[in-house]
């Protein structure tokens, strides 16, 4: 994955990009339609959920981790 700081974009998040096989992009495609989501909103919410369930706290603030965890 690359991280991009594009100044165009309309958002203080960092940029990521990623090559997934079709099979993974169909299920993202799937999900994002399930829940009209955009994709871009769908996959930052799968992300956090993978984070989550591997242990990692991240606070209501996708991408922050929690600091009452110390």
């Amino acid at each position: 994955m690359a991280m991009s700081t594009d100044d165009s974009v309309a958002t203080n998040k960092p940029k990521i990009n990623a090559y997934v096989n079709e099979q993974i992009n169909q299920a993202i495609e799937a999900e994002m339609a399930k829940e009209r989501r955009s994709k871009s909103q769908m996959i930052e919410l799968l992300l956090e959920e993978a984070l989550k369930a591997r242990g990692y706290l991240l606070s209501q603030d996708a991408g922050q981790q929690d600091k009452t965890a110390d």
